[in-house]
């Protein structure tokens, strides 16, 4: 086995696929990577067993071959390698028995002990009559997944709250959804024609997503499709494959307050900046955050036992009644990040209500319904 191929496509494709390498296994062969050169290209694929990363890349193949090599050790060896004229890298795997591979490049000489393929588990081979998909903007997705993903539960619990609802079956467009039980984040994606037979709710894991909103360029253009019940995003630069979790997500459009009897009006930054001056004190009682609401303006505060107050006043405009409404800040600060539009609105009905964040943009679908606390 013999090969060359690029050092910063190789580096950029082993950083790429070792994303899906298992962190802890009982099965050694999950730390690693399958390289495989055949023809004149060579792929690596990783996976964990949940997901499964894939890149084929453009090699010279002088001998074809394939050979499995822990994931940390290539990507360590590969980044060591300083930059070099030539730039090339030169793999060969001299003697199958002795499962040694050299690697070169410039003055760096590296042998390193590989493992053989034969244990690696099977690698999908997409058959496009099977591979039922649509086009989307890699941009679109990318903010699609990043909004929904942000009431994602991070604890230990229920797999179906750790996962993004993608509802292909929603009427009107896609939508996009995740729950934590204390709050729910919605959203759409405009423009997308999906296939008849991929109209069905899927719940994929929040690993995947995270990996994707990670790993994809806003200039890409991807497939998203349905592989044997796995859900597959194929980008010019690699493939994410992806377990689907079994269960039922929560009907969201029956959590979506239909009406509220007051809307607040906030600037983003000035609301931003609010939250993070009384968070070190909200943080020491439970994560209250209070909000006084006024017709033209709205005091953000926290309180604390033995630490102290802290209070900001800024310009609002609300509409309806004056109310005192409190949540908790760490919440509302995951909607405010993963927003860019310069105005907020806050719908709201009653102290014990939930609240409905969202932003002034009318072309925006993210949605954010929020539970209150009370203090």
């Amino acid at each position: 086995m013999k090969f060359r191929i690029d050092k910063k496509t190789l580096h950029d494709a082993v950083n790429v696929v070792s994303r899906a390498v298992a962190s802890k296994t009982s099965r050694p062969v999950l730390l690693n990577l399958l390289l495989t050169a055949h023809d004149n290209s060579l792929r690596f694929v990783g996976t964990d067993l949940d997901i499964m990363m894939i890149s084929s890349l453009p090699a010279e193949i002088e001998e074809q071959g394939h050979f499995t090599i822990p994931a940390k050790l290539i990507q360590e060896i590969v980044g060591s390698i300083p930059d070099e004229d030539d730039g090339r890298v030169l793999f060969e795997l001299d003697n199958e028995d002795t499962r040694e591979v050299s690697l070169s490049c410039g003055r760096s000489r590296f042998h390193l002990q590989v493992q053989p393929a034969d244990d690696f588990p099977p690698v999908p081979v997409i058959d496009n009559e099977e591979f039922t998909s649509f086009s989307v903007s890699s941009a679109l997705l990318k903010q699609g997944l990043k909004e929904a993903g942000v009431a994602v539960n991070t604890e230990e619990g229920n797999p179906v709250q750790k996962s993004v609802c993608v509802d292909f079956a929603a009427a009107g467009m896609p939508t996009l959804a995740s729950t934590d039980s204390k709050r729910l984040a919605v959203t759409a994606l405009h423009g997308i024609e999906v296939p008849e037979n991929m109209r069905k709710t899927l719940i994929v894991p929040s690993r995947a997503v995270a990996e994707l909103v990670r790993l994809l360029d806003s200039n890409d253009s991807i497939r998203m499709g349905l592989y044997k019940e796995q859900l597959v995003i194929c980008t010019e630069h690699f493939q994410l494959i992806t377990r689907l979790v079994d269960g039922k997500f929560p009907d969201y459009n029956r959590v979506l307050p239909k009406e509220s009897s007051r809307s607040l009006k906030l600037d983003r930054k000035d609301f931003l900046q609010a939250l993070k001056a009384v968070a070190p004190i909200s943080r020491s009682n439970s994560d209250l955050v209070n909000f006084d609401v006024g017709p033209n303006e709205t005091r953000v505060w926290a309180k604390a036992p033995e630490k102290g107050t802290a209070e900001m006043f800024i310009s609002t405009e609300l509409t309806g009644e004056p109310i005192n409404i409190s949540f908790n800040i760490n919440f509302v600060l995951d909607f405010v990040n993963n927003v860019s539009d310069a105005q907020i609105i806050l719908d709201m009905t009653t102290p014990n209500y939930p609240g409905l964040l969202k932003t002034g943009n009318p072309e925006s679908e993210f949605k954010y319904v929020i539970m209150p606390m009370s203090y």
